[in-house]
């Protein structure tokens, strides 16, 4: 639990300010996002898009700094 929780807030972090190698691999990973049948939409109270599996908001999620078939619960990131 407390992995997952490390794992979340680290994306969070590096999201307000990638690198460019963590940009360019945040845009291969929503571009898989994008054609995925788990992605979902919430507009109860703001507009974004989660992943159904674990519930990380992808725009988030797609910083992960876990290797990619561990960041992504149906191991579709290769990076």
């Amino acid at each position: 639990m407390f992995k997952k929780f490390k794992e979340i807030a680290t994306a969070w972090v590096v999201a307000a300010n990638p690198s460019p190698e963590q940009k360019a691999i945040a845009e291969y990973r929503i571009s898989i996002c994008n054609g995925c049948e788990h992605r979902k939409q919430n507009t109860t109270l703001v507009d974004f898009y989660y992943c159904g599996l674990c519930g990380c908001p992808l725009s988030r999620k797609i910083f992960s700094q876990e290797p990619g078939p561990e960041a992504c619960p149906e191991n579709k990131w290769e990076k």
